[in-house]
């Protein structure tokens, strides 16, 4: 039998204050109430770090009978996994997860083999093409801008943050080549300019920079990218896409520098021409070397739409196959976020 989520929430207060995570908690106390997934069996694959139990409390509030799930293709804390266990919270790993659900609460596609009832919520992209066939409603969190609130504003200072943390947060006098300019890389961009970075922009294709400091690259000029990373402070690589630096970068001159390289992609994408111990996490996302890789005020919106889809789902307000979440739903968290919460309004100004 679970603790309660008052127990829960009251483990979390010595780390976190109530505006970083106002949706989350707008989530317990009013599903305490209606209890919307009361006797609803779930079993949830986000990533599990310290903020995350914040998610399973609203779970938990809303009367769900909660399993998480961990899996080899997101990393997670070990010390939250024991605690959830003490939490009397089942933790089962994906790849073996097989019995069914009535809603699967999913991360890059991890529990897309296990059955649902009613449907399945996935949180990120990467879930796309393990879900585009299912006839099931699939909730797709990532389709919106609230977990923008997370990809760019959040990841973008988890970046700076893991760097700090590693010693390396110095080299505002030189350059900071940011590979990719998605939703990742825009965040990275507004947070080094916040901090006064120089900042050169890579990617295949020319877009609007937020700022007329900020130079750009074109990726698929090898040998202007080259020179870019190889006279830089730190090259990060925010593509998405598998080994995407393979072919375009000269190793031996990247190799042959001082420059730092990272990465804050799922997958490897320097490629194998560079050793991963030249890479800063060994070529795994930098900000997973952090107790919380997202700030709690910048996942919190995401992990609550991700809830909010299992509650949708369970209710049967929902459509076959891929769908996004209402735009008024979302309009509705980024006004309890800019009245509640602690993330800068201007920075959430800079969602599309």
């Amino acid at each position: 039998m679970p603790i309660s989520p008052a127990r829960i929430l009251e483990d979390l207060s010595p780390f976190y204050r109530q505006k970083e995570f106002p949706v989350l908690l707008h989530q317990c106390r009013t599903w305490a109430e209606s209890r919307p997934l009361e006797g609803c069996r779930v079993i949830d694959a986000s990533p599990v770090f310290r903020n995350t139990c914040a998610k399973y409390a609203a779970l938990l509030a809303a009367g769900a009978d909660l399993t998480v799930a961990v899996s080899p293709v997101m990393p997670y804390n070990p010390e939250t996994v024991t605690l959830l266990d003490q939490y009397g919270i089942p933790v089962v790993n994906a790849q073996q997860a097989d019995a069914p659900y009535d809603v699967v609460m999913d991360c890059a596609g991890a529990l897309s083999h296990v059955p649902s009832r009613y449907g399945y919520v996935e949180l990120t992209r990467s879930g796309v093409e393990r879900y585009a066939r299912y006839t099931q409603p699939v909730w797709m969190v990532d389709a919106g801008k609230i977990k923008q609130i997370e990809t760019c504003l959040g990841t973008g200072e988890s970046f700076f943050r893991a760097l700090e943390a590693l010693g390396m947060e110095n080299g505002q006098e030189q350059a900071l080549v940011v590979i990719g300019y998605g939703k990742v890389g825009h965040g990275i961009v507004l947070h080094a300019l916040s901090r006064g970075w120089n900042v050169i922009v890579a990617d295949v294709e020319e877009k609007p920079l937020p700022a007329s400091s900020v130079s750009f690259v074109r990726a698929t000029n090898g040998e202007a990218l080259s020179n870019a990373v190889s006279n830089a402070f730190c090259a990060v690589t925010a593509t998405g896409r598998r080994h995407a630096l393979s072919g375009l970068i000269d190793p031996a001159d990247v190799l042959s520098s001082g420059v730092l390289l990272a990465n804050m992609g799922v997958e490897d994408e320097w490629g194998p021409g560079i050793p991963k111990e030249r890479i800063l996490n060994e070529g795994r996302p930098l900000n997973f070397i952090l107790p919380d890789p997202t700030q709690m005020c910048y996942i919190d919106p995401p992990l609550a739409l991700h809830n909010q889809g299992a509650v949708e789902i369970a209710a049967g307000r929902a459509r076959p196959g891929l769908f996004s979440p209402p735009q008024e739903m979302e309009e509705a968290f980024l006004a309890l976020i800019r009245s509640r919460g602690s993330v800068p309004p201007e920075m959430l100004d800079h969602l599309s």
